[in-house]
């Protein structure tokens, strides 16, 4: 209605999808399905089953739609250019977050042509990420980043080869199932030891210069990190296949090179580090988780190095104990120090927003990194020398931290935009 004359105009505002929006939908999932993962563990170990399915809620839930959702953003963002459309981007991850549900779920309830149903919709995903990440690079706004490009397209190509894999062994097809004694631990490496952690390496390249305040460079630990990190894995997972132990040895002890060569990246990095004057208690959260992950990824690939040297067998070899140290000492603790940094720097809102979100995830900021990684060391201990109530305790600590950093990028993905406060007009005069 009109106005003393005026007609009263009001802003339109459309409701818009933005890139903003898809990370934080990311990151909501990655977070929902580490807690079935830490739920599923603790009901499979108090119960006495085995942990696979916790496992793989782990890696193809909360790491694959992690990959789905940040790998295309970090490729962009050094790149200078625009992501994919929004709603692309929402169809990956709603392939690799549904791929990875059915998968777990044939294997442990529906059967193997489901499970096979839910890998061909994850390497579909896969596809996808691979062409979000490399179409916009072909015609960047600044230099380019090749390091990262061939980590990154290295670690699909393996995790689409682990996933196919595994879906066919569920699946029962026979020529994978007869030679599924050598395939499982090339599985493991391919997609674990391999395209999980090639992943993250690709990440932290650019990810713990950005938090610790120093600047991005390439140094001599930087090449014998990658050069480890992309030649072993495929290498021992080849050796695994062929039941080869010297090329097993080879590949395992290029992976260890790597991991070292990652800490003395990171160490680096940590001793050039800026000296910031604010939300200490925030920035410690990320950089401890992502500290101490490269460290026990390290122990986890030397105490496989040791196993196989010391005459473990080749065929049949599985992760076991490993698997601590390997998921939740690097994987998941790696994906909570990334979420704590990027929720409030690429999830949408104003300032004010941010800042709230950062003041809920520096919570405990003490507490929850010292807990996880005790956690991670009595679990894995526990597991390795047959004590029950070690790796109860251990897993109990690992648990509880794990939820509450669950709990706690939630609830800042859900802060409200902070109210504007207005003064009262002056009257006029």
């Amino acid at each position: 209605m009109p106005d003393g004359g005026h007609a009263a105009v009001r802003p339109q505002h459309r409701s818009r999808v933005t890139e903003r929006h898809v990370l934080a939908l990311g990151l909501a999932i990655s977070g929902t399905f580490l807690v079935a993962a830490a739920a599923a563990a603790v009901v499979t170990v108090a119960s006495g089953g085995g942990t696979w399915a916790a496992l793989h809620l782990a890696l193809a839930g909360a790491a694959g739609v992690a990959i789905g959702s940040f790998m295309p953003h970090f490729a962009i963002t050094l790149a200078g250019t625009r992501p994919q459309p929004a709603p692309q981007r929402l169809v990956t991850i709603g392939l690799l977050a549904a791929g990875s549900t059915l998968a777990v779920a044939g294997v442990a309830l529906l059967g193997g042509r489901v499970a096979l149903g839910g890998s061909v919709l994850v390497i579909g995903g896969l596809a996808l990420v691979g062409w979000q990440t490399v179409a916009p690079l072909r015609s960047p706004l600044a230099r380019r980043h090749p390091i990262v490009t061939i980590t990154y397209l290295l670690a699909l190509a393996e995790l689409a080869i682990g996933v196919l894999l595994g879906g066919l062994g569920a699946a029962g097809w026979d020529p994978v199932t007869r030679a599924w004694a050598a395939l499982r631990p090339a599985h493991a490496w391919l997609t674990l030891l391999g395209a999980v952690s090639l992943t993250i390496f690709g990440t932290l390249i650019y990810l713990a210069p950005t938090i610790l305040g120093a600047r991005i460079r390439a140094s001599r630990t930087l090449a014998v990190a990658a050069t480890g990190m992309l030649v072993g894995p495929p290498l021992a997972a080849l050796g695994f296949a062929l039941l080869a132990t010297p090329v097993v040895v080879a590949g395992a002890g290029l992976t260890l090179l790597g991991g070292l060569g990652q800490i003395a990246y990171v160490a680096d990095t940590l001793r050039r580090r800026g000296r910031y004057t604010s939300e200490h208690d925030w920035r410690r959260v990320a950089v401890w988780h992502l500290a101490a992950g490269t460290g026990w990824f390290a122990l986890a690939v030397a105490a496989a190095l040791v196993g196989v040297l010391t005459g473990g067998p080749v065929a049949a070899w599985s992760l076991g104990a490993l698997a601590i140290p390997l998921v939740a000492g690097w994987m998941a603790q790696e994906l909570v120090g990334s979420w704590t940094h990027l929720a409030p720097s690429v999830t949408p809102g104003s300032p004010g927003r941010h800042a709230a979100q950062r003041r809920t995830l520096a919570g405990a900021s003490r507490v929850r990194p010292i807990t996880w990684n005790v956690g991670v060391g009595l679990a894995w201990g526990g597991v390795a020398v047959g004590a029950t109530p070690l790796a109860v305790g251990g897993g109990a600590l690992l648990a509880a931290s794990a939820f509450a950093s669950v709990v706690l990028l939630l609830r800042a993905l859900a802060r409200p935009e902070p109210r504007v406060r207005t003064g009262a007009s002056a009257p006029a005069g």
